[in-house]
């Protein structure tokens, strides 16, 4: 009875990525082996229950995931599968591809994101759609980079007002880089301030924007928080560039570029669209997060969080 309960004290970390190859570092497996416990690494996509000790073993399990492992897709019932599962730590910030409420409630189990890696990238990112859709080169190119000085004429960003709507990591800097090129930053946030810039309702940034970032957590919370009736309140000459999703009726912002009531409006896809939709439209694909910086953040925190996590420490829970 006594070498049983050894075993069940024993814990096992099942890091799921087919990106450790690629961006793990000599010092990132020191770091998972120095927590003294036995990591199994699978780089090969698979079935959850196709993975060796995660369905039959009885020792305590840490599950960290990439998304890229399971196509985004985590199912609950494999969850339940997994015996003394004590935490899932996600590769990501978001957190929207598992069910956080059901893991919970219903497995008592905290889910840990990652957080900020990628406030610098998403920042930039946004500000350079806002460049693109300033000079319509979405436009330009659906044209085959055609001069035409009156339908390809560009407006300047210096002098113009720049609404942020949250003002998290990524919106502050947002407003930060704006600011820097002389526009003027209004923001509204429910929970953050900052002296810097001028705070305002959420219905009258939608009004007074020339520009306007949504930078808000994606959540039952923010689902719609733009209604229909502040998105027909901007301006003719507005641009509107989003990095997140749900917070606003999408369709109806591209019904508003093609009626030539906007300006233009630019979102991210899963894969590029540029020539799809009609207008002044940037579709661009996901990957505003994508740089040197960030990738290296990103596996540095998470394996940061992953040891953490071994040693019981969940402080980035999500649930």
């Amino acid at each position: 009875m006594e070498e049983v309960d050894d075993i069940i004290r024993e814990m096992r970390v099942f890091v799921l990525s087919p990106n450790i190859d690629t961006f793990f570092k000599e010092r990132h497996h020191a770091s998972l082996q120095g927590t003294g416990k036995e990591i199994v690494l699978v780089k090969e996509p698979k079935e959850m229950g196709e993975i060796p000790g995660l369905f039959d073993s009885p020792e305590e399990k840490i599950l960290a995931i990439d998304p890229d492992f399971n196509n985004w897709v985590v199912e609950n019932e494999d969850l339940k599968k997994i015996p003394n599962l004590k935490a899932i730590v996600l590769q990501t910030t978001s957190f929207s591809w598992i069910d956080v409420k059901f893991v919970r409630e219903e497995l008592g189990v905290p889910v840990v994101n990652l957080r900020g890696f990628s406030s610098l990238a998403v920042a930039e990112w946004s500000v350079m759609m806002a460049f693109n859709l300033a000079r319509k080169i979405p436009v330009l190119l659906k044209d085959d980079w055609r001069q035409d000085y009156v339908k390809h004429q560009g407006t300047e960003l210096k002098g113009k007002v720049v609404g942020v709507v949250g003002l998290g990591n990524i919106g502050t800097r947002i407003a930060e880089i704006c600011q820097g090129i002389g526009m003027e930053v209004v923001y509204w946030s429910k929970n953050s301030s900052n002296e810097g810039f001028k705070k305002v309702g959420l219905e009258e940034l939608m009004k007074i924007s020339d520009v306007i970032f949504p930078a808000v957590a994606q959540n039952d919370e923010t689902q719609g928080m733009i209604t229909d009736t502040m998105i027909k309140s901007m301006k003719k000459t507005a641009i509107f560039v989003s990095i997140v999703h749900h917070v606003y009726n999408h369709e109806l912002m591209l019904e508003r570029v093609k009626s030539g009531d906007l300006y233009g409006y630019g979102f991210e896809v899963k894969n590029g669209e540029f020539g799809k939709y009609e207008g002044n439209v940037w579709a661009g694909p996901e990957m505003a997060w994508a740089t040197d910086g960030s990738l290296q953040r990103n596996t540095d925190q998470w394996v940061s969080t992953i040891v953490k996590a071994s040693e019981g420490n969940y402080e980035n829970s999500v649930n």
